[in-house]
Order: structure tokens, then C-alpha cells, then sequence
């Protein structure tokens, strides 16, 4: 039972289980006998000869984290035909023509790599980080989902990303239920956007678009899907708060110490209810002197109320009733957000 369990865990049809050693606390090595079989001559499918040699080579297989890694020591087998007279080496299946690691064992470590990074994967395993990097991009495209077999996705998500950060940019478009990015682009401009939109892997086309607030973009969306709803993300849509909120923060209260800044940053970013009563005093006393960053305060907590609508129509109604008051505040900023809005 032992040994078929080991077999069954080697995974090599070629092989059957010589034996097997412990050589450290954490390295296994298997012995493999290659099955008999009649190895044909490439050029006239006779039968040939093998040359016997005492070389074998040592392979990762396997990393199973309760044991360590399992390495295999499969003969290097030379066959000879004499009528050809030519002489090749035998290729196992699983077992690559060179190299220190098989098949499966880097097809593991790729997958390992999906959801973390390669520095700690490649110490984990023991393996170089350039090596791992070279087995990545190799193998990684083969596992990528191939679009006729997914339904098209209803709601995705359009941003931006760094390539090179000041210097280069692409646009991804993900899947927002499952966080699967279907497509990826180089370059941000609107006609790059365009051709990205155009080369969507699915026949039809989504009927949501999440996406920042960046120029231009929902009118290239539209362009493209004009049936699609295009929605501006929460994320980007606090950000236009929080940078305004710092730079007035910036204007009346430039010079402290970074504690007391960071201080500040929290009481102007935190919900009210979840400020302790003098802080809300603190509050109060910073807005008496500038009645500008109340306004933007107050338009914040504002947008949050907004955001907890249960409802699409009352989401709408909220949204269209803070776009009507904020249109026309006295505070600059305010106006500004509203209109980007």
C-alpha cells in the first residue's frame, strides 16, 4: 500500500519506484527503474539498442510542506541503431532534456506564484528568483482562463496602472465579481482606451463599467458600449474629498509637528460617530475659524450618506439631491468635486 501511494504520488508513467531515501531533514530522494519498453529508431523504426551507462540525473519533483522537497533520480539511457548508425538520448515523459527540475515541479511553482509574490515562493522552494521568474512567464500563459469558457462578465471594472512608474501606463479591464482581468493594454490615451474596449474577448459587450474619474474616459466608454452604464467608483470618488481636505488642512494649519498632522488627517477623514466627544469639540472650534473647510467636511459626510442608500431609486434621488445643493456652494472646492461628479 506504501508503495503504490508513493507511485501514485510521483506521478511518472515511464517509472516504476525503485526505493526512496531520506538524505536531510528536509530533501527526499525517489529512485525511478524506467518500465521496459522497444525504443524505435527516429529515421527507420527499427529497434535499437541501449547503451549502458551508470549516469543518472537528480530532478525537483515535488514540495509538500509538511515533509520538504522530493527529488527523483531517473538513468540516462543512450540508444543506438546500427543500421542508421546514429545515437540519441531517450526522453522521459515528464522529465525535460535539461534542467534540475521536472515538468511537474515547476508547473507547481508557478501556481503557487497566482496569489503571491515571487521572492517569497522562490525562497520557500530553494530555487533561484530569476529561474522562478523564467518558469513563470514561460508556463503562466497557459493557465490563463480562455474567454468561450466563461459567461461574459455583467459588471467590470476600467483603470489605469503603472508599467513604469512616471513613464509608462496601461488600462486593465477585470471582471468585478470574480476579479479576473480579461483584458490588459499599454498606454492610457483615449484612443488606446478605445482599442482596448474594441478587442473585448466576449461577443457581447458588459453592461456595467466601473471606472475612475479620469478625463474623457466615460465618453470613450459610451463611444465604444453605448448601451453599457458607466459608474465612477467609490474609491476615486472619496479621493477628490480627501485631496481637497488636505490641501485646505495644508493652508490653514501648515506648520507642526508630522504627529500632530497625522492627528488632524484622522479628524477630518473619520466619520463622526466614531469621534470621541473632545475631538468633536476640536472640531467645531477648527471649522469656527474656517468656515471653507466645513463646507467640504460637511459635503463629505454628506456623499457617505449618499453611499448608504439601500435603494437604487433612492441612491439616485440622494445623489441628484447633494449635486443640486453643492453646485452652487461658496466654497470653491466643493463646486469643483460637484461638477467632476
Amino acid at each position: 500500500m506504501s508503495n503504490q501511494f508513493t507511485t501514485d504520488l510521483i506521478g511518472l508513467p515511464s517509472f516504476q519506484l525503485s526505493h526512496w531515501d531520506k538524505t536531510t531533514e528536509t530533501d527526499w530522494v525517489v529512485t525511478l527503474t524506467p518500465n521496459p519498453a522497444s525504443h524505435l529508431c527516429p529515421l527507420c523504426l527499427k529497434e535499437s539498442t541501449n547503451h549502458a551507462r551508470p549516469g543518472y540525473r537528480l530532478l525537483r519533483h515535488r514540495f509538500i510542506p509538511s515533509w520538504g522537497t522530493v527529488w527523483v533520480r531517473v538513468p540516462v539511457y543512450r540508444q543506438r541503431c546500427h543500421d542508421c548508425q546514429i545515437t540519441w538520448t531517450l526522453e522521459w515523459d515528464g522529465i525535460p532534456y535539461r534542467g534540475t527540475a521536472t515538468f511537474a515541479f515547476r508547473q507547481m511553482a508557478v501556481e503557487l506564484c497566482q496569489k503571491r509574490d515571487l521572492l517569497s515562493v522562490s525562497k520557500q522552494l530553494g530555487i533561484c528568483y530569476t529561474t522562478l521568474e523564467r518558469w513563470y512567464y514561460q508556463l503562466a500563459p497557459q493557465l490563463l482562463a480562455k474567454p468561450q469558457d466563461h459567461l461574459t462578465p455583467t459588471m467590470v471594472c476600467l483603470d489605469e496602472f503603472a508599467l513604469q512608474k512616471g513613464h509608462k501606463y496601461g488600462v486593465n479591464l477585470m471582471d468585478a465579481q470574480s476579479g479576473h482581468i480579461w483584458q490588459v493594454t499599454e498606454g492610457r490615451s483615449r484612443e488606446q482606451v478605445r482599442q482596448a474596449l474594441m478587442n473585448w474577448p466576449f461577443a457581447t459587450p458588459p453592461q456595467v463599467v466601473v471606472t475612475d474619474l479620469a478625463p474623457g474616459m466615460a465618453e470613450t466608454v459610451r463611444g465604444v458600449w453605448k448601451d453599457a452604464t458607466v459608474v465612477a467608483d467609490k474609491f476615486h470618488v472619496i479621493q477628490l474629498f480627501s485631496k481637497s481636505l488636505e490641501a485646505a488642512r495644508k493652508r490653514t494649519r501648515s506648520r507642526g509637528t508630522h504627529r500632530r498632522g497625522r492627528h488632524e488627517q484622522r479628524l477630518l477623514h473619520t466619520s463622526p460617530d466614531k469621534l470621541k466627544p473632545e475631538e468633536q469639540e476640536e472640531l467645531k472650534a477648527w471649522f469656527a475659524q474656517d468656515p471653507h473647510l466645513e463646507r467640504l467636511y460637511n459635503a463629505l459626510q454628506h456623499m457617505r450618506t449618499v453611499y448608504a442608500a439601500q435603494t437604487e431609486e433612492s441612491g439616485k434621488e440622494a445623489l441628484q439631491q447633494w449635486i443640486t445643493e453643492h453646485l452652487t456652494s461658496p466654497t470653491s472646492a466643493v463646486r469643483s468635486i460637484a461638477k467632476t461628479i
